[in-house]
């Protein structure tokens, strides 16, 4: 330390000065455990939780919008399923080069990332298979059968 702020005390000594029993993160091991928890279940206390965005197909977030609309021109851009912007809430775990929000989940926020119009959709093909399998089995008029019938009749009169 000595050397670059002109202390002459070194690392340990300032550990104790300030009473941290357990040693600090490193810049690796903090990029490392960011990777590997790239969403938490429970929030950290003591670090705000904001009202954030992020992308629908990864765990990817950000405080604005604008920076998800960004990722996903970049990353996601040739994907035959194209992504949507979310809201989420988030927590900005680093203020270092890792300048990274991490989505927060809560309690009642399970998957509620699939959008509405997904599972809308869903049900309406469910419905509409149901119908066109209740009218092929009642005695309802099938309109293959009766567009085939009229082909042959046309034919025949030929």
């Amino acid at each position: 330390m000595k050397d670059s702020h002109g202390l002459k005390c070194n690392e340990n000594q300032i550990l104790q000065q300030l009473q941290v029993t357990n040693p600090t993160m490193t810049f690796t091991m903090a990029k490392n455990w960011s990777q590997e928890h790239e969403i938490l279940h429970f929030p950290i206390d003591g670090i705000p939780v904001l009202s954030g965005f992020g992308c629908s197909n990864c765990s990817y977030c950000g405080k604005k919008a604008k920076t998800i609309f960004n990722h996903i021109y970049k990353i996601h851009c040739n994907e035959s399923v194209h992504p949507i912007v979310v809201e989420r809430k988030v927590q900005k775990l680093f203020s270092t080069s890792i300048k990274q929000y991490i989505q927060v989940m809560d309690g009642n926020q399970g998957e509620s990332d699939i959008p509405d119009w997904k599972e809308k959709l869903t049900v309406d093909f469910n419905q509409m298979m149901k119908r066109l399998n209740a009218t092929t089995s009642s005695e309802g008029l099938d309109l293959r059968l009766m567009n085939a019938f009229i082909a042959k009749i046309r034919h025949l009169s030929l």
